[in-house]
C-alpha cells in the first residue's frame, strides 16, 4: 500500500511539474532555439539583401565609369586640349558661326583622377545656328558640358553675339592617347535636329518677335450657333477679337490662323508651326506642338 501511495505521489508530482514547468521547458528546449534561429536567419537575409544592393551599386558604378571612359578626352592633357579645341573649331565652322574665336585655359588636375579643361567659344550667328551648335555638341558624346551661354542681339537681322563657356574632362590612366572618345551622346531628348527647329522658328530674339504676341491673350471660349468661338483680348488696344476655326488673327505684323477651338484650348498656326493655347495665356506663352500633330 505504501509502495502504491509512493508511485501515486510520484505521478502526481510529475504531472504538477509538467503542468507548471511545461511552458518553460517548451520555451527553453524548443521555442527559444527556434526563435533564435529564425532571428539569425532574418539577419542573414538582411545581410544578403544589403550585399546584393552593394553589388548592384558597384555594377552600376562600373558601367558609369566605362561610359565615362568611352567619352573622355585622351589621357595626355596637351593632346586632349589640342584635339578638343580642333573639334570645337570644326563644329563652329560646320554650323556657320561668323568670325568665331577660341580660347583655352591650362588644364587643372582634380584629385589625381582627371584633368579639367576650360574653353571659350565666341562668334555671331542666328538662332538656327545656335540650335544646330547645341544639337551637335550634345550629340557628340564627349565628356563635356556648357557651363554658361551668353546671347546678345546684334543688329536687325535676327543675329546674335554668342559666347559659350565649356568644360571638358580627361580621365587619368586611359590607354587612349591620340583621339577623342567616340561614344554616342545621351543628353538629348530627341534624336533628330528637326525636332528642335521649333526653337529657331519661335526666335524670341528677332526684332519685334514676342512683343505683339505678349499682348494678345486668350480670355474665353464660348459657343455661338453651336460653334466654338475664341475670345482674344488685345491688351495694347483695349479691344477683343472673336474668332472661329479657320479665321486669321492679324495684329502689328503678327499673323496667325486659328486651326481649332476645343474646350478651353485653341490650336493656332504661325509661320508653319502649330501651337496650343489655353484660356488665360498670351500667344507668347503657347506650347509648340509636334509637326505631325492633328487636326
Amino acid at each position: 500500500m505504501t509502495r502504491y501511495r509512493k508511485h501515486v505521489l510520484t505521478a502526481v508530482f510529475a504531472l504538477l511539474a509538467a503542468y507548471y514547468a511545461g511552458p518553460w521547458l517548451m520555451q527553453a528546449v524548443l521555442r527559444g532555439p527556434l526563435a533564435s534561429r529564425r532571428a539569425q536567419g532574418q539577419r542573414f537575409e538582411r545581410l544578403i539583401a544589403e550585399k546584393e544592393r552593394e553589388l548592384a551599386r558597384l555594377r552600376q558604378a562600373g558601367q558609369q565609369l566605362a561610359a565615362w571612359e568611352a567619352q573622355s578626352l585622351p589621357a595626355n592633357p596637351e593632346v586632349a586640349r589640342s584635339l578638343y579645341q580642333a573639334w570645337l573649331v570644326e563644329l563652329a565652322d560646320h554650323v556657320g558661326l561668323v568670325h568665331p574665336t577660341f580660347e583655352s585655359g591650362a588644364p587643372t588636375v582634380r584629385k589625381g583622377a582627371y584633368h579639367l579643361f576650360s574653353f571659350t567659344v565666341a562668334g555671331r550667328g542666328t538662332v538656327e545656328q545656335l540650335t544646330r551648335f547645341l544639337f551637335e555638341f550634345y550629340r557628340a558624346g564627349h565628356l563635356h558640358q556648357i557651363r554658361s551661354l551668353e546671347l546678345t542681339p546684334a543688329g536687325k537681322a535676327g543675329t546674335l553675339e554668342l559666347s559659350f563657356t565649356i568644360e571638358a574632362l580627361a580621365l587619368a590612366g586611359l590607354p587612349r592617347t591620340d583621339r577623342l572618345g567616340t561614344a554616342a551622346g545621351t543628353s538629348l531628348a530627341f534624336d533628330r535636329l528637326d525636332d528642335y527647329r521649333v526653337i529657331a522658328r519661335r526666335n524670341l530674339f528677332a526684332p519685334g518677335s514676342g512683343d505683339a504676341a505678349a499682348h494678345v491673350r486668350l480670355t474665353a471660349v464660348t459657343s455661338s450657333d453651336d460653334e466654338p468661338v475664341a475670345w482674344f483680348s488685345l491688351d495694347a488696344r483695349g479691344e477683343t477679337l472673336k474668332l472661329r476655326a479657320g479665321e486669321p488673327l492679324e495684329l502689328d505684323g503678327l499673323r496667325a490662323e486659328i486651326v481649332a477651338v476645343e474646350g478651353a484650348d485653341v490650336i493656332f498656326e504661325r509661320a508653319g508651326q502649330r501651337w496650343l493655347l489655353t484660356v488665360g495665356e498670351s500667344l507668347d506663352q503657347a506650347s509648340a506642338l509636334p509637326p505631325d500633330f492633328g487636326p
